[in-house]
């Protein structure tokens, strides 16, 4: 086999796309977050009822 006459150098070269915001965009867009949202606040509300805290009163 031959010997390379020149090093062998890979370049990078940065992609035009835009960057994404999230590194794995949901398919169903915000309304998955908002659903966890609304989820996490349900049950933080079902846990202070459980153990006599009221923020509302």
């Amino acid at each position: 086999m031959r010997q390379q006459s020149k090093p062998f150098i890979i370049e990078r070269k940065p992609s035009r796309k835009s960057k994404a915001v999230s590194v794995n965009p949901s398919i169903w867009g915000r309304l998955d977050a908002e659903i966890a949202q609304g989820l996490k606040d349900q049950r933080d509300e079902s846990q202070a009822a459980a153990t006599g805290d009221d923020e509302r009163a």
